[in-house]
């Protein structure tokens, strides 16, 4: 196993002077920042809905320096009606968002350009039924450069494409960004709506870091399939960097794994980073539901988050893990109450539904 980086100078001297070893116990009033805990690292973010903005905005200021709309940035929402002109657009929402990270001093990601999910069913009809490739593409263009131009200098990263490998590690064919658009016809191995896609941004905003962002992209045959994508783009000088959703359960995630992935695609020359983050108190495939976190379900998540943040630390820096968002900040609104079964509770965050740290953020701040 290739050994752990050093601990960059600034994280010495920090450690020295006491500023990350927290000397209060949990439970008392002084609560860390994680922003400012993981400064020598990389930022830390939190996935965001305007809503949360008012809910939860004392508790984000204070915990991170980074943001990603959550739904505001995805084309059902900011871009709801027909053609390309100002009024197609309702960009409220994000720019709601936009302000308050602007407000803080915070960085904002961008999500999500190209996914097969939340993107309307008109986008690809035509005149006369289905449109034609070369109508998608144009579409494609003309969303891309009206969000990355208005957004320059406000979103310094975006995540161009998501979610385009299947589970198996092939194409996702049932995506319909592929039925319009998936035929490789300069036969460089990647379905030509990823390449135009990632063109179009490249071109709207060249100080932008464009990434690929999966799921399950970790091991197996997904994580091969997303490394010779990435090589491939990186080749045409169009990817900057890889999100790793990170979605993962107390029951089943692997820290070791994870390092090995983030190794793998920062070697092939882009940034890592982890980009939606969350550990499920429930295993997948279990339907059931419970009234409240156990005591020893809430440990599990505390070692879970603790050895997963070791890692990170440790694959921190310019070669390596360049960021984690999580998604969310406090178990009062979390994506996971809806999904995948609809209004069970569960607790995947680090602060609970009144917002107080739970034993995984204290894994996460005192090492």
């Amino acid at each position: 196993m290739k050994p752990a980086r050093p601990l960059p100078a600034v994280m010495v001297l920090a450690g020295a002077l006491g500023i990350l070893g927290q000397s209060r116990a949990p439970g008392e009033d002084a609560v860390p920042s994680l922003a400012a805990v993981y400064k020598p690292y990389f930022p830390v973010g939190a996935a965001v809905e305007p809503e949360t903005l008012s809910l939860q905005g004392d508790l984000l200021a204070a915990q991170v320096n980074s943001l990603v709309a959550e739904n505001a940035m995805k084309w059902q929402v900011i871009h709801p009606r027909p053609g390309n002109d100002p009024s197609a657009y309702n960009f409220s929402r994000a720019d709601e968002i936009v302000a308050f990270a602007r407000q803080h001093g915070m960085r904002m990601r961008g999500h999500t350009l190209v996914w097969h999910q939340q993107v309307p069913a008109r986008l690809f009809r035509g005149a006369g039924g289905a449109a034609s490739r070369q109508e998608v593409l144009d579409r494609l263009r003309d969303h891309i450069t009206t969000l990355l131009t208005r957004y320059t200098g406000a979103v310094d990263a975006w995540d161009v494409v998501n979610e385009a490998i299947s589970d198996t590690g092939a194409w996702r064919t049932d995506s319909p960004w592929y039925q319009a658009a998936g035929a490789d016809l300069d036969n460089d191995g990647i379905p030509d709506y990823i390449v135009e896609a990632f063109r179009f941004a490249r071109a709207a905003d060249p100080s932008a870091r464009l990434f690929y962002n999966d799921y399950n992209i970790e091991a197996g045959a997904k994580r091969e399939a997303a490394l010779r994508l990435v090589k491939a783009l990186k080749a045409k000088g169009l990817v900057d960097g890889v999100g790793i959703q990170g979605h993962w359960s107390i029951f089943g995630v692997q820290p070791e794994v994870v390092r090995q992935a983030i190794r793998q695609l920062a070697a092939l020359g882009v940034e890592v980073q982890i980009t939606e983050l969350d550990l499920s108190t429930y295993q997948w495939g279990d339907s059931s539901s419970r009234p409240a976190l156990a005591p020893d379900l809430e440990r599990r998540q505390a070692e879970s988050y603790g050895a997963l943040f070791e890692v990170f630390r440790q694959e921190a820096g310019p070669g390596g893990l360049t960021g984690v968002t999580f998604w969310g900040i406090a178990d009062d609104h979390t994506w996971l109450d809806a999904f995948p079964v609809p209004g069970r509770k569960d607790w995947p965050l680090l602060f609970d539904v009144d917002h107080k740290p739970k034993p995984a953020f204290w894994s996460v701040v005192r090492w």
